[in-house]
């Protein structure tokens, strides 16, 4: 390999991980590969480290800023089919939010975005896709990657199957415990953040049989209370419901501990922890069939994405706590930046431009998935009353001040309008117009 950068020459190759973490599911990877579909000239090979592709996972939000990106990647009819009602940009609820841990819950704050937001199945968003990779991009299943090895012109990727590839440009969408991390940066970032989420997908029929006027069954609801909240949205169409129930120790975070692994959980172990809450957040807790039981991980913010001609995508760049179900979108806009950025700077006869590119990617998207990485963490902690404006509650059902309930309403609020309806296209746009102002790109 050379540092010429006819598009002819290039060979890219995409590690990913098809399913570690509630924010990954080989989303960012698959996006990625779709989003450089205009570059047929290129060598693209995706390497899986899984068997085979299948769906798994559960509910993933897509606010309206990565909607747009999903447009522009051509998913927008694939995906507008498995959903309740077709996009509208009408302003609907995103969130009712509850004051819940205590027998007479409230509403405090009805949260609005454009249509909502939208919710689906991971595997169904993972298969639209995958529906839409290029031709010209290989699937490789089976194929962990080990170590990778850069030189000035390339980088060698070994394999844990034996096998191993050349490339131009590696692209580590390998998921929150990333191997491909340490060869960007050297230092041990992952972090425990003292909450685990348990989670559960419930028939909709299920729930209308038991609680035929149950809320969840018309708005996506967050339950909120001391060091806990419950999530519930619809997906799949409105027939099944999401529900992530969070209990956090803050005196555990950043702790190491042996046992943060996915685990099977009981409905009766859930419904204990939350038997002092409000009726209508037990019924739902109830209905949940064979919980698993998630570590809640994130990373502390990198301070590069990229190395020579390495470079990190998704849950191995920007790892975060789901509080603002960003994790996702991030990810897809990682790949639908570097799209951009192929379409817009690579020149054929540039020998550099490729090594330019990958550093106008890392000072695109690092300061803005930081960002939100950093602003996803106070939203859990917002969540669960564990800010300064409520040191002084300490207990389930401790009473709130109105200023105080004011306060918790404007801060949920305020973390989701600063960005989520932004249009992506428009601020790349203006981001790249600086940086060509400031450096012959």
């Amino acid at each position: 390999m050379n540092e010429n950068c006819k598009p002819n020459s290039l060979h890219v190759a995409i590690m990913q991980v098809l399913f570690f973490t509630s924010s990954g599911g080989g989303i960012g990877g698959l996006a990625c590969a779709v989003a450089l579909k205009n570059h047929s000239n290129l060598k693209i090979d995706l390497y899986e480290q899984a068997a085979q592709i299948t769906e798994i996972g559960a509910g993933v939000t897509v606010w309206p800023r990565t909607w747009e990106i999903l447009k522009s990647l051509g998913l927008a009819n694939d995906l507008s089919v498995l959903l309740k009602e077709p996009p509208s940009n009408v302003q609907k609820v995103a969130f009712e939010m509850r004051l819940s841990d205590r027998k007479e819950g409230f509403t405090f704050r009805k949260i609005y975005t454009r249509d909502g937001g939208f919710c689906f199945h991971r595997a169904d968003l993972q298969a639209a896709l995958l529906r839409q990779i290029p031709d010209f991009c290989q699937i490789h299943l089976s194929h962990r990657v080990e170590r990778c090895e850069e030189s000035v012109n390339s980088v060698k990727l070994i394999f844990e199957n034996g096998l191993n590839a050349s490339c131009d440009m590696a692209i580590g969408a390998d998921g929150i415990k990333s191997v491909v991390r340490k060869y960007v940066s050297n230092s041990e970032e992952l972090v425990f953040t003292g909450s685990r989420a348990f989670r559960g997908l419930v028939p909709r029929e299920r729930i209308e049989r038991l609680y035929p006027n149950h809320r969840a069954l018309v708005n996506a609801v967050m339950y909120n209370g001391k060091s806990k909240h419950i999530v519930v949205y619809p997906i799949n169409g409105g027939r099944l419901i999401n529900i992530a129930a969070f209990i956090s120790h803050p005196e555990d975070e950043g702790k190491v501990l042996s046992d943060l692994n996915v685990r099977r959980a009981t409905t009766g172990e859930i419904l204990r922890a939350f038997s002092e809450w409000e009726p209508e957040a037990i019924q739902l807790l109830s209905t949940i069939q064979n919980p698993s039981c998630w570590p809640i991980q994130d990373l502390r913010p990198l301070k590069t994405y990229t190395s020579r001609r390495i470079l990190l995508l998704g849950d191995a760049a920007h790892a975060m706590t789901p509080h603002l179900g960003a994790g996702a979108g991030q990810a897809i806009e990682d790949g639908f930046v570097l799209g951009y950025l192929f379409d817009n700077l690579m020149q054929p006869n540039d020998p550099e431009c490729l090594l330019r590119l990958i550093k106008v990617y890392d000072s695109i998207r690092r300061p803005f998935a930081n960002h939100l990485q950093k602003s996803s963490r106070k939203q859990g902690y917002y969540n669960e009353l564990n800010m300064p404006e409520f040191d002084d509650i300490q207990f389930e059902g401790q009473k709130l001040d109105t200023q105080q309930i004011i306060a918790l309403g404007s801060a949920l609020r305020e973390s989701w309008d600063s960005w989520w309806q932004d249009c992506a296209l428009a601020d790349l746009k203006q981001v790249l117009q600086i940086l060509q102002a400031q450096t012959k790109i």
